[in-house]
């Protein structure tokens, strides 16, 4: 590599993410440099305008930001063992992982002198450097404000949200882990077993879209709730919500369907009806799953 070359970015790990974080920045005009274990990855970016670079050492140094797209947080570790000088880059670790991990990455970066920043992304590859893209970033506000543009180029749904370093670990392992992913797989669930039942796709569609823009709306309704703790309700109550529940696991399980995450948040409303919860809205769950004595 050329040592006086200069990058705005180098993207550290070329798989499906990576590859289209590297594309989208070099076609949105910034000099971008990719590492990936296996060089040929790298090299299969050259045509998009992206340098494939085999010295991460050299190539860390030259950039005025690092964005880590590997595996896991060990993965990160591991690929960045042979920088020797981080004065000239914040590194930017965009794993999923857990809070605590994004804590110990921190530590991790700050012993070697490395301003650092966490984050995840919360969209598919076709979606960087659109508006519904998204890449969610914690850690020093002013280096958020120093790479904004960076971020916002990846994805005009961009945001910080936390100067704490381990906040975006909290929203990846809640919104996109326990709510996204378990969301995604309950329709698929439900899917599998309404075709099953001899319903085409396409009926799925207005039902799916009702119950998607129901959800849009009580979310936001349902935090406010939990952060006050004010759960009275006139609308739907967890016991209405239990008998829909128990109705729904009888029916998949008569068609020979497990109902596997049905059957979990059955076991949820069960629990919060014997903790006298029956006549408060759904959201009143969380007064029991922190609790020892809910299991």
């Amino acid at each position: 590599m050329d040592s006086t070359k200069r990058y705005d970015v180098v993207v550290i790990g070329c798989g499906l993410m990576g590859a289209a974080l590297a594309r989208t920045l070099a076609r949105q005009g910034y000099s971008v440099a990719a590492w990936n274990r296996s060089p040929e990855r790298a090299l299969a970016l050259a045509d998009s305008g992206v340098s494939p670079v085999a010295s991460l050492d050299e190539a860390v140094q030259a950039s005025r930001i690092s964005v880590a797209c590997t595996d896991s947080y060990e993965s990160t570790r591991a690929a960045l063992q042979p920088v020797t000088d981080w004065d000239a880059t914040t590194l930017v670790n965009l794993v999923s992982g857990s809070p605590d991990e994004a804590e110990d990455m921190a530590r991790w970066a700050g012993e070697r002198g490395a301003a650092y920043l966490d984050g995840f992304i919360a969209c598919y590859p076709n979606d960087i450097g659109s508006s519904r893209g998204m890449v969610v970033v914690s850690g020093p506000a002013a280096l958020w404000e120093e790479h904004k543009d960076i971020f916002v180029s990846l994805g005009g749904a961009s945001q910080h949200v936390s100067d704490e370093v381990r906040g975006a670990g909290v929203l990846g392992a809640g919104m996109l882990g326990a709510f996204f992913i378990a969301a995604l797989s309950a329709y698929v669930e439900a899917a599998a077993y309404a075709i099953e039942q001899g319903l085409s796709p396409q009926a799925l569609a207005s039902t799916a879209a009702q119950a998607i823009a129901l959800l849009e709306a009580v979310t936001a309704e349902m935090a406010t709730a939990i952060a006050h703790d004010a759960h009275e309700t006139d609308q739907a109550t967890v016991k209405t919500f239990g008998e829909a529940a128990r109705a729904t696991l009888t029916a998949l399980r008569a068609a020979g369907h497990s109902g596997r995450l049905i059957g979990a948040a059955v076991e949820n409303l069960d629990l919060a009806e014997r903790a006298g919860l029956a006549e408060l809205a759904f959201s009143a769950q969380s007064l029991i799953l922190t609790r020892q004595d809910a299991k």
